[in-house]
């Protein structure tokens, strides 16, 4: 029988979570779930693709199959099998975006116009200048998980380098030298390079990569409760939070909304499924 610790922690739990920690128990042991067997064996690519369709002549989402990518470095790169556990990080750090997403999306969730129609509870909340627990724990939960899911994204890239470093780098970077900048420009000319150039040249790329470095070297980005109107009416559509404009090496960033941040990040993220399939497509050419 399911206690009422499980119960009300069931509750807690972040809503895009539900459906790992529905099958978490089996006879009173921890089983392993659909949604995390998913995630750790393929990211599927959901951009419209030229290529397979189905039945109803649609296109079908192109997958990354990991557990190709892991049968190919047992079996061709004996010699590396650490980066099995390598391979398994990239597919892991989804499971920790999407938790951390989820929270920074719902943080301001009881402020939103449906819930707070006249920004009634935002402003007051904005008042009463830190005394208001609940105001105050959505601004913190709205920061810190915003701050984990760039970071996240972001080093996931750095991780997934140090792949592509082993297996298709002629001359391999030292593992404390290796990042995607320098595996990037120590391809040969290949797709692979190529899908690589494009993603870190991309507006959300960039944009992640500045915030990143520049909470890590130099000082917080300020993250601040606002009230948002709509830009072309004036009409409220509620709380949330607004991050400031920072610069990064001579380029200005402007300012966002939290929900548009968390939009670039899921663009991002999703680049991954493109440079994995590129990543497959390079070790399959190199076993024939």
């Amino acid at each position: 029988m399911q206690t009422k610790k499980t119960a009300k922690s069931l509750r807690e739990m972040p809503s895009c979570l539900l459906p790992l920690c529905h099958q978490l128990r089996v006879s009173g042991k921890i089983a392993k779930c659909h949604y995390a067997r998913r995630l750790s064996e393929d990211y599927s690519d959901r951009r419209p693709k030229t290529g397979s369709t189905n039945t109803k002549g649609t296109t079908m989402p192109r997958k990354w199959d990991l557990a190709a990518l892991k049968e190919h470095i047992r079996i061709n790169e004996p010699n590396k099998a650490w980066l099995l556990s390598t391979v398994d990080s990239v597919s892991h750090s989804l499971l920790i975006y999407q938790y951390h997403k989820c929270l920074a999306r719902d943080a301001f969730a009881s402020y939103q116009a449906e819930h707070d129609p006249d920004g009634i509870k935002m402003f007051t909340g904005a008042m009463m200048m830190g005394a208001d627990d609940e105001f105050e724990n959505a601004k913190l939960a709205s920061e810190a998980n915003l701050i984990a899911a760039i970071n996240i994204t972001r080093n996931a890239f750095d991780i997934f380098a140090q792949i592509v470093n082993a297996l298709a780098l002629p001359q391999p970077f030292c593992i404390e030298h290796c990042n995607i900048s320098k595996v990037r420009d120590g391809l040969p000319q290949s797709p692979l390079k190529n899908e690589i150039t494009r993603v870190t040249k991309l507006p959300w790329f960039r944009y992640l990569s500045g915030f990143s470095n520049t909470i890590k070297h130099r000082q917080l980005v300020s993250h601040q409760p606002s009230q948002r109107p709509q830009d072309a009416t004036g009409e409220y559509q509620g709380g949330g939070a607004e991050v400031a404009a920072f610069e990064y090496r001579g380029k200005t960033f402007k300012s966002y909304w939290v929900q548009e941040v968390l939009v670039g990040t899921v663009e991002i993220h999703n680049e991954m499924l493109t440079l994995g399939i590129s990543l497959n497509e390079w070790c399959l050419r190199s076993d024939q």
